[in-house]
């Protein structure tokens, strides 16, 4: 008669010592979560959240002090010491221990944001580690096709309608690797983007593939290396859904136009970084093995509009140019590594050898930095190999620029005509 008793004080026993185990245990783990000390220091340039995973903020360098705040799970939100700016960021980038001026490139402006890389191969074996998707053999040397005519598609935008003909003819020469427009310099996407849907609004433009997944299959079951081109900050459809993110020239009262028309963003904007590096992301997500953003820059020939303020940038975080270019492209590529894809930028070929940025925001080696690669678009018609007048490249100088490429000890680069016509001879 006293065993219902008996095993009911036992349940309620088992039942008090197990909820006290639990609850001793969420306290520990609740204590451990919260361990964080009430300041620390960002260990690497970094762009602070509006929430979890969220939209960009503005940027914090290498040894700012911040106050932690509040921690959720491997996120911790934090302000700056003098409280102008709050935001998320994750907890590997907080250090207890400032960086010493050794730690940091020291260089005007912009390189005290990047730390220096004190290996010399460390950076080889971390492209190396990356390259996990293996859709390529990672000993070949990559010849990027390189179409960029057409204001449509590439491999051109028009092109799309003869890639077994792109393909046939990559068989035939040392063409491995295709550059296709994922957006154009008039905003229209490769395929169907619910980010630029969204944010493109009744200016969205019908992509150009229909069914990109069994067109990307196509691609790789050729070998093809797939390299996704990004119009960053040149962009005709955002700028007409979102007047308030482009550079606005006061002379006109509208989006600055260089001369081909087509309007510029602001590359101050951290919506315009929001939406490009999100349908990088997409893309990602299709099986692109690299992201290559043009356009990473400032429009050119302006320095008289800027000294006269005829155009408005509208710098939210009174930035340089050098350094808002650089800290799009570290937020780009610590968004895409989480995706195992690699980030690459093009800069004008004249950057590598310019003490400056052009009043462009392309600065070397702050570009370089923060890039698993970097493309120098080193045009002919910027160095003044002859007395100018002007004649066609044909197979003989595509031969001959390839050859003094390979006496710098170059093996993998860029090919590019603006009208997608090629003497595929000159690449057999």
């Amino acid at each position: 008669m006293y065993m219902p008793k008996i095993k009911t004080i036992i349940f309620s026993s088992i039942f008090i010592l197990a909820f006290f185990i639990f609850f001793k245990s969420y306290r520990i783990f609740q204590k451990k979560e919260s361990t964080l000390p009430s300041t620390m220091y960002i260990s690497e340039l970094i762009t602070l959240r509006e929430s979890i995973d969220g939209k960009p903020k503005n940027s914090l360098i290498i040894g700012t002090l911040v106050n932690i705040l509040k921690i959720e799970k491997n996120w911790v939100y934090i302000s700056t010491n003098d409280s102008n700016y709050t935001g998320w960021i994750e907890q590997k980038y907080l250090t207890k221990i400032k960086l010493e001026d050794k730690d940091i490139f020291q260089t005007i402006k912009v390189l005290t944001d990047v730390p220096i890389n004190k290996d010399e191969n460390e950076g080889q074996n971390n492209l190396d580690q990356k390259f996990t998707k293996k859709m390529v053999d990672i000993n070949f040397n990559i010849r990027e096709l390189y179409q960029l005519g057409d204001v449509h598609i590439y491999i051109s935008l028009n092109g799309m309608y003869h890639v077994d003909d792109y393909i046939d003819l990559a068989k035939k020469t040392n063409i491995n690797a295709f550059v296709l427009d994922i957006k154009n310099d008039y905003g229209r996407t490769l395929f169907e983007s619910p980010i630029a849907r969204k944010v493109l609004g009744d200016s969205y433009i019908r992509p150009r593939v229909k069914d990109i997944k069994v067109f990307i299959k196509k691609l790789k079951e050729n070998n093809i290396y797939l390299i996704g081109r990004i119009s960053t900050f040149k962009d005709e459809a955002y700028t007409i859904s979102n007047k308030n993110d482009i550079i606005l020239d006061k002379r006109y009262n509208r989006a600055y136009q260089s001369s081909d028309k087509i309007p510029w963003l602001s590359p101050y904007n951290r919506n315009v970084w929001y939406y490009n590096v999100e349908l990088a992301k997409e893309a990602a997500d299709f099986g692109f093995n690299e992201i290559l953003f043009d356009y990473i820059r400032f429009p050119d020939r302006v320095q008289d509009l800027d000294k006269s303020s005829k155009l408005i940038y509208n710098n939210t975080y009174s930035e340089t140019k050098p350094e808002v270019i650089q800290r799009f492209l570290k937020y780009a590529h610590d968004e895409l590594s989480k995706k195992d894809v690699y980030t690459a930028a093009s800069v004008f070929g004249q950057i590598g050898i310019s003490k400056n940025d052009e009043n462009i925001g392309q600065h070397w080696e702050s570009i370089s930095n923060v890039v698993d690669f970097i493309n120098p678009m080193a045009y002919p018609s910027h160095y003044a190999s002859w007395i100018k007048n002007h004649k066609d490249y044909k197979i003989q100088e595509l031969k001959e620029q390839i050859k003094a490429l390979k006496i710098e000890g170059l093996n993998s680069y860029l090919v590019w005509n603006a009208s997608n016509h090629y003497y595929w001879d000159g690449l057999k």
